[in-house]
């Protein structure tokens, strides 16, 4: 039986919320309701994206004189149409993906989590994006929404690749750049495809790093003066008669995808992100190569791609081995709570002081900022045994692993999709809900709370419990 009282008792307990003296709570307290309230908002987020689907399954709507569910939101909860469609969206999305659903009533995932779980199922086939929910749940688990697209997106291009190539002829269809005058100077406008894009934005990336430790420019300043420096230089010389000079960018491919595997990754323009066949077949055909050699991955805490050792006794590492390490990370500081994308080769086994060597099992790039705290003795990195790095940080008197959880997920989801385009062809059977796990805020809000915030939680239980 639907008992409606659960709903006033339910805004009953935030009137109670609503009058407690905010100014006479601690810090401690402070900081506890702020998380809950959190929490809180995020299952009620996710109470009406399920209510507004039965809405729009069952036309409820018309029993009160409305046209459809973004009409009737709009008129009574004075939504706009985006609002409405994406939260009608994600019901169905909790209704379609049932372990989703779970994690969300359970408090473990945001709405935003669900969100990006409903534009992977626009994109991909619905099996597909089955048969990976439960690494997909895990990485909603630990990691923010942004890294939860990113790899709900690979899990797209890798059951969709031919979708790449369409989007790089819909990029060169939009072909355009304006410089016009305007105030005190000019204002540059336009949209550059992939390849342009990238060639333009590994230039500016050289061309407008620091010049030493006084340049104070903001980096918005320091691309306008390359810029500049580039259309001195092109003038003063004169403009290049051939096209015999080739930009330096590059394409990183897996050897599984050479090979035709199924459920290989698609290459990675670096700067740009995944390229269909099409276009890395044009960027192969007149570019120069490098081939580096990779065995799989690494099987330490912060797995990285597994390349061949081309490493030299000389203090400075190669170009060769330069180019091995960036392909290694990815172009990013390989210290998992960084994010920098200007590297600098670092000595894990320190060159004067341990006697290391500049083989590439002891070169990790580094920001310029992590590659400081490193030697400040603020951060530390050894080597794990298994090609990779283990980095630590202090936390008051104790010395902390810094945990990749990014990595060692998207090492899981790749190794899920590489039966994924053998399963295409037939039903896939959607994978068994993940065993219930005790959701992280419970094991911390397991004290004594503040008796407002109980009740309101266990009424948001019993709301949960309604529909059913």
């Amino acid at each position: 039986m639907f008992d409606t009282e659960v709903l006033a008792r339910l805004e009953a307990m935030l009137d109670a919320l609503a009058d407690l003296p905010v100014a006479s709570a601690s810090d401690a307290q402070t900081c506890e309701t702020l998380r809950r309230l959190a929490h809180a908002a995020d299952r009620l987020a996710g109470l009406q994206a399920v209510w507004l689907d039965q809405m729009q399954e069952r036309a409820a709507y018309e029993a009160e004189g409305a046209s459809s569910t973004a009409g009737w939101a709009r008129r009574e909860l004075r939504w706009d149409v985006r609002q409405s469609r994406a939260a009608i969206a994600a019901g169905r999305t909790l209704r379609v993906l049932p372990a989703v659903g779970a994690a969300h009533r359970a408090g473990e995932i945001r709405r935003a989590h669900v969100d990006a779980f409903t534009v992977a199922l626009k994109k991909a086939d619905r099996e597909v994006v089955e048969a990976a929910e439960d690494v997909m749940l895990d990485v909603a688990r630990v990691c923010e929404p942004g890294e939860l697209t990113a790899q709900l997106t690979m899990l797209v291009e890798v059951a969709h690749p031919e979708d790449l190539d369409r989007a790089y002829v819909a990029g060169m269809d939009k072909h355009d750049l304006t410089i016009a005058r305007c105030g005190e100077g000019y204002h540059v406008n336009g949209f550059l495809d992939a390849v342009n894009g990238t060639r333009l934005r590994t230039w500016l990336t050289a061309a407008s790093a620091p010049r030493g430790t006084e340049d104070d420019r903001t980096p918005a300043q320091r691309r306008v003066d390359a810029v500049g420096d580039l259309a001195a230089a092109a003038l003063e010389h004169g403009l290049p008669s051939d096209r015999g000079v080739r930009p330096q960018v590059n394409v990183m491919v897996d050897a599984a995808w050479l090979a035709g595997l199924p459920g290989a990754e698609p290459p990675v323009l670096t700067g740009w992100g995944p390229v269909g066949p099409g276009l890395f077949d044009y960027l192969a055909c007149g570019a120069d190569r490098t081939d580096v050699l990779v065995a799989g991955v690494t099987s330490s805490t912060t797995p990285q791609a597994d390349i061949l050792n081309v490493g030299r006794t000389h203090r400075l590492a190669t170009y060769k081995q330069r180019q091995a390490v960036l392909a290694r990370q990815g172009g990013v500081c390989a210290n998992p709570a960084c994010g920098g994308t200007h590297l600098e080769l670092h000595h894990v086994a320190w060159w004067d002081r341990d006697g290391g060597r500049t083989d590439l099992d002891n070169l990790a790039g580094l920001c310029p900022r992590c590659h400081q705290l490193v030697h400040a003795g603020k951060l530390w990195v050894v080597a794990d045994g298994q090609r990779g790095f283990v980095f630590s940080r202090r936390k008051g008197a104790r010395i902390l692993e810094i945990e990749d959880h990014h990595r060692v997920q998207r090492q899981r989801l790749s190794a899920r999709l590489r039966g994924l385009r053998e399963m295409r062809g037939a039903p896939v059977a959607p994978p068994a809900p993940p065993p219930a796990r005790e959701p992280v805020r419970a094991r911390r809000c397991s004290r004594p709370r503040p008796d407002p915030l109980s009740r309101i939680e266990s009424h948001l239980d019993r709301l949960l419990r309604l529909r059913t």
